[in-house]
């Protein structure tokens, strides 16, 4: 009889208490300098190890309390952090997050000086270290329950949203940080220097001739410079001698 008192006392306490809803900071991604919608763009919560993706129309929406620090990043852009504030996530319009282009200059790099790029990566391996920490599974195939030790393979934890947020968190890092890392070796304003491009054709071409991530991790310099005049060849014969083109430059 007591045992049933006080359970029927836990549930009026429990009924008592207001429920807490999830708060939302959500906005749109935008180019700093022509305002252009930014999709694809990540949003990651460091507060609440929570992450998310802008859409096609540059929205994004993630769960975030005052006081949260979220990080807003793209291959190709300078990342943006802030500080989430109260009046931040009562705006009806949303919070606006403008990013801006990296524009990488080629500098010649002397011995021992350390690049943007290795700074940046260090950062963003400082920002996301923890994700080096979950334990890796060992799936199909793999006799072994455990992957370190004292640590097991329990199929709830694996197979629940936030392992399964974790793990393409983790992938989507990768392939931004070579993405990244190309942008490094193949950037616009050394490639407008060496092949004259500018405006919508260089864009183009950055597009259409951007190289591999296994060929710039093993390119020298003079690597580099002979595969852009050697795709500047195929471009100059593909495009711009193309009778089309040749037509509306008349």
């Amino acid at each position: 009889m007591l045992r049933k008192l006080l359970f029927n006392l836990f549930i009026l306490v429990l009924l008592s208490i207001p429920a807490v809803s999830q708060q939302m900071l959500k906005g749109k991604v935008r180019q700093k300098t022509t305002d252009a919608i930014l999709t694809s763009v990540t949003v990651f919560n460091h507060s609440q190890r929570k992450y998310n993706v802008s859409d096609a129309g540059g929205n994004y929406r993630i769960v975030a309390n005052p006081g949260d620090t979220i990080t807003f990043s793209s291959a190709g852009y300078h990342a943006d952090t802030t500080y989430v504030l109260s009046a931040e996530l009562e705006d009806k319009d949303g919070y606006v997050v403008y990013l801006e282009p990296n524009l990488v200059e080629l500098q010649s790099v002397l011995v021992g000086q350390v690049s943007n790029y290795q700074l940046d990566s260090i950062q963003r391996k400082e920002d996301y270290a923890w994700l080096d920490q979950v334990h890796k599974v060992r799936l199909a195939g793999d006799q072994t329950p455990t992957d370190g030790v004292g640590i097991g393979f329990s199929p709830v934890t694996y197979f629940s949203s936030e392992q399964k947020n974790v793990r393409q968190l983790r992938q989507r890092v990768k392939t931004e940080e070579k993405d990244y890392y190309i942008d490094s070796r193949f950037p616009s304003s050394y490639v407008s220097m060496v092949t004259g491009l500018k405006g919508d054709s260089l864009q183009h071409f950055m597009v259409t001739y951007r190289p591999t991530y296994k060929f710039c991790r093993g390119a020298t310099n003079e690597d580099m410079l002979l595969y852009i005049n050697e795709e500047l060849k195929l471009y100059q014969k593909t495009y711009l001698e193309h009778p089309m083109f040749a037509t509306k430059r008349k």
